[in-house]
């Protein structure tokens, strides 16, 4: 039963995104071509045999395409200075204008399927995707799945920050009730362009996100909070991701956020999503004396 409904699921979905085609979104590229592309777009260095490993590719095809992209002004091929045998692939100008346009195209064909979508449906699309990913790519420590909140929740991720805060910084009850002023707020008005998010392994809660309203061009990005224990899982890359995620498509143009200059892995999940500081403020709050700094990511 679960065979043919696989195979009933891949039919609908590589018709629907096109994959049934010689030459993807009606580029000049296939699939695989398109996809070698995206990987030298986002790796460096890398090597033939990168891609024949990675992307499981006889060495064949791997060869015959690079000569392709090569004479056709995409690639350079530089001997590499610890291995004269092995050859650095680079994309070059024209290259990198070929990967951008099969990349708009992609991101076009996309919207045009979910644009009739509302927020909540894809909110639940996204998740059904990262479940699917999550169970046939599942780790030994357990899959991890990312929920819209629901009652009970809301009071568990004010006890964890008032713990958490007060154990590993030293922060007062006051801390407590900044985090449950927040929260209330955000329940009693339930809008529609404002969202919190749950992260659960083994059923067992793993860590929160939100997205709420700050003014009608940017959302702010709050209560982002991991369990100590599953720091190491990527669950606070996906937090931010899916928060950074309903925000573009509920139409802010950026997300600001604010946090305090010791909180060096949270700061790292910024940056690499692409927040930077725009402002530092001195403060005491919370039983201590703080450097607040506010992150902002803008869309382009």
């Amino acid at each position: 039963m679960s065979i043919n409904r696989i195979r009933v699921f891949n039919r609908f979905y590589t018709g629907e995104i096109g994959l049934l085609t010689n030459r993807f979104l009606k580029s000049e590229y296939s699939l695989v071509q398109a996809r070698i592309l995206f990987e030298l777009s986002h790796a460096s260095p890398l090597y033939a045999a990168d891609l024949v490993r990675k992307l499981g590719l006889s060495a064949d095809y791997v060869s015959k395409t690079l000569s392709r992209f090569e004479s056709q002004g995409l690639i350079t091929r530089t001997p590499s200075s610890n291995d004269s045998r092995k050859y650095v692939l680079t994309l070059t100008r024209a290259g990198k204008a070929a990967y951008l346009k099969l990349k708009e195209a992609s991101n076009n064909h996309i919207s045009s399927m979910i644009d009739k979508l509302t927020p909540e449906e894809k909110s639940d699309l996204v998740n059904a995707m990262d479940r699917i990913e999550g169970i046939l790519g599942e780790k030994k420590t357990g899959l991890v799945t990312i929920r819209s909140h629901r009652p009970g929740d809301i009071g568990y991720v004010i006890h964890l920050h008032g713990a958490l805060y007060a154990k590993e910084y030293g922060f007062n009850d006051t801390f407590d009730a900044y985090v449950a002023g927040g929260m209330a707020t955000f329940i009693q008005k339930q809008s529609k362009n404002e969202h919190l998010w749950i992260a659960e392994t083994q059923e067992r809660f793993a860590g929160s996100i939100a997205i709420v309203h700050h003014d009608d061009q940017t959302a702010q990005l709050r209560w982002l909070i991991v369990e100590p224990k599953l720091r190491e899982r990527g669950i606070g890359e996906q937090l931010v991701s899916q928060a950074v995620h309903f925000a573009k498509n509920n139409g802010y143009k950026a997300i600001l956020l604010w946090t305090v200059d010791f909180l060096e892995s949270a700061r790292r999940l910024y940056a690499n999503a692409g927040f930077q500081v725009t402002e530092t403020k001195p403060s005491r709050i919370w039983g201590q004396n703080l450097t607040e700094e506010c992150w902002k990511l803008t869309f382009v």
